[in-house]
């Protein structure tokens, strides 16, 4: 039995559609994007022009003007957040962010990052707002 060998050269390219292309990057996109969407009060920040993008934002803590503390979306003292961050401690790789208007004394905040570090956390860092240089 002799079987029959065809030297054709295969000569046709193939090509991905366009189509193809861009969904597969859009794929990519969706999934490297970050959808962590953040509601809050609105906050005159600090500036500065060391600052630097945390990616990994767990807890948020926002210092009012009339010395109250937001937290989870609830209101508390300086005393009692620190029961609800050891309820909320998992690891101390978790990240902390203080928010905290412009005019607050530093004293507030240094109190504010004292409990927070209290309860464990160790990532504490404050947010600010970027300040053109001139």
């Amino acid at each position: 039995m002799k079987l029959g060998i065809s030297r054709k050269k295969i000569s046709s390219t193939v090509l991905i559609s366009m189509t193809d292309v861009i969904f597969l990057l859009l794929i990519f996109l969706l999934i490297a994007s970050n959808f962590a969407a953040q509601a809050g009060l609105p906050f005159k920040l600090p500036g500065s022009v060391s600052q630097q993008r945390q990616t990994r934002q767990i807890l948020h803590i926002q210092y009012q003007s009339d010395s109250s503390i937001v937290f989870m979306d609830r209101t508390y003292t300086l005393d009692g957040l620190g029961a609800a961050l050891k309820e909320e401690f998992s690891s101390p790789e978790q990240v902390v962010r203080l928010s905290a208007d412009r005019a607050t004394p530093l004293q507030n905040v240094i109190s504010l990052m004292d409990v927070v570090r209290a309860a464990g956390f160790e990532r504490v860092f404050v947010a600010t707002e970027p300040v053109v240089a001139p």
